[in-house]
Order: C-alpha cells, then structure tokens, then sequence
C-alpha cells in the first residue's frame, strides 16, 4: 500500500477504525488464501493419490503387456521354425512327387509304344493269317480240283 492510497485521518479514533477495519480485511482475506491453499493441497494430494495408482497401474499393463510381446515374439519363432520345416519336408516330398511323375510318364510312353508295337505286329499276323487262310483255300480247291481229275481219270481207265 503506498502512502498516497492513506487517507488523511480528522481523529485518532477514525485512523484506529480505517485500520482495524483494514486488518479485519486482510486477515479475512489471509483466511480465505489460507483455506483455498488447504483446499488445494488436499486436491493436490488426491490427484497425485489417483495419478500414483494410475501410474502403477499402467507400469502393471506395460509389464503385462511387454510379457505378452515376448511370449508372442516366441510364439512367432517357433511357428516361423515350424513353417520353415514343413516348407523344407513339401519341398522334399514335392520333388519326390516330380521324379515318380517322371518315371511313371516314362513308363507310360514305353508301355504306349510297346502297345503300338503289339498292334502292329498284332495286324502283321492277322494278315500274315488271312493271306494263309486264303493261300491254303487255294490250295484247298486245287487239291480237290486235283483229286477230282484223279478220280474222273480213274473212272476213265476202268
């Protein structure tokens, strides 16, 4: 308070009330100052009570958490060893598959071509037959054309 804000007293007796009535103020004001500070503190106190439970709690999830990331990050290695194995064993046994492909084409184009082999032989000797059946009919009918001039011969001579 600066000295030009003080009134100019006409009695003891007023200058007594000016500054009984300013202390009164000031002491009401120092109270309520006082009673917000203890207001304060306490919700201080209790924001700091919930932010500590908030922090262990959240240390909590972040150790739960960093648990769960490690656990799955194990998880991940093994199915990647998994993974790794069952492709290396497919690719064995698909290899494996190819070749007995190949072998069983193989074979098959051989069976093929000996089945042609047959067939072709098979119509060599049907024809070989034919040609046979039709030699010895002509054979056949010379024979009793023979036999018959024989016979007619024959019955000539008696």
């Amino acid at each position: 308070m600066d000295s030009e804000d003080i009134p100019d007293f006409s009695s003891l007796k007023e200058e007594t009330a000016y500054w009984k009535e300013l202390s009164l103020k000031y002491k009401q004001s120092f109270q309520e100052a006082r009673d917000e500070l203890v207001e304060f503190q306490e919700g201080s106190r209790e924001l700091e009570a919930e932010l500590e439970a908030q922090l262990v709690q959240a240390e909590q999830r972040n150790r739960d958490l960093q648990a769960d990331n490690q656990r799955l990050k194990y998880e991940v290695e093994a199915l990647k060893e998994k993974l790794e194995h069952q492709y290396a064993q497919s690719y064995k046994q698909v290899s494996v598959l190819e070749d007995d492909l190949s072998q069983t084409r193989a074979i098959k184009e051989q069976l093929h071509k000996y089945v042609r082999e047959l067939e072709q032989a098979n119509d060599d000797l049907e024809r070989a037959k034919r040609a046979t059946i039709v030699s010895l009919e002509d054979f056949e009918q010379r024979l009793n054309q023979a036999i018959e001039r024989n016979a007619f011969l024959e019955s000539e001579l008696d």
